[in-house]
């Protein structure tokens, strides 16, 4: 049974966020096969120097915890000048699929932020899974800013089996099936690729 362990807006250097023990325990004991990181591992007025390695050293722990490993960015991501070890795959700004854990995975990075950009994502192709990974704001009722704006409909007119996001704080749900819905800061999820299904950690 393969699974995805997904975080996002962990925001590093934030008050009352997380924090690096925070996502070092959901690392060390999470059984998965692989880990994605769905944006801002970061926040944009952090430190440099204090928070850039600790990013560093949370994905680097991802990369040998996990069979594999992805950093997605987020718009305060961009404010910082993150590089991650070889191991682990950091995504462009272009609409592309990947394989993971035996699904098909479908994602952007965002590119700037605000992050404006309306994205044409495509239909599902073949029968195995497939998953949507996007940083974004959507239609902007849970958010300040914008990104990556897109509709429900539009995601679900895809086909894919679950849309899961970053960028909003709280783990709304858009829709139950599939699945549209954020991860939300100091949680994470484990997606499990054979029934299409969501744990919440």
């Amino acid at each position: 049974m393969a699974s995805i362990l997904i975080f996002a807006d962990l925001h590093l250097g934030r008050p009352g966020a997380p924090g690096i023990e925070w996502a070092l325990d959901v690392l060390e004991t999470t059984d998965a096969d692989a880990c994605i990181c769905l944006g801002d591992i970061i926040d944009r007025t952090a430190d440099t120097e204090t928070y850039v390695p600790q990013a560093q050293q949370i994905m680097a722990r991802a990369g040998k915890l996990f069979d594999d490993a992805h950093f997605i960015s987020g718009n305060h991501d961009v404010h910082h000048k993150l590089s991650f070890p070889s191991f682990v795959t950091v995504h462009s700004t272009d609409v592309h699929a990947f394989h993971c854990a035996g699904a098909t995975v479908v994602t952007a990075a965002v590119a700037a932020d605000p992050d404006p950009r309306i994205l044409t994502f495509p239909a599902r192709q073949g029968d195995g899974p497939h998953l949507g990974l996007l940083h974004s704001s959507v239609t902007g009722e849970f958010s300040k800013g914008v990104c990556l704006p897109t509709t429900p409909n539009q995601l679900q007119a895809c086909g894919f089996d679950a849309w899961i996001l970053g960028h909003v704080h709280t783990p709304h749900v858009l829709q139950d099936d599939p699945f549209i819905g954020w991860v939300g800061m100091g949680e994470a999820v484990l997606y499990d690729v054979t029934t299409a299904s969501l744990t919440r950690l």
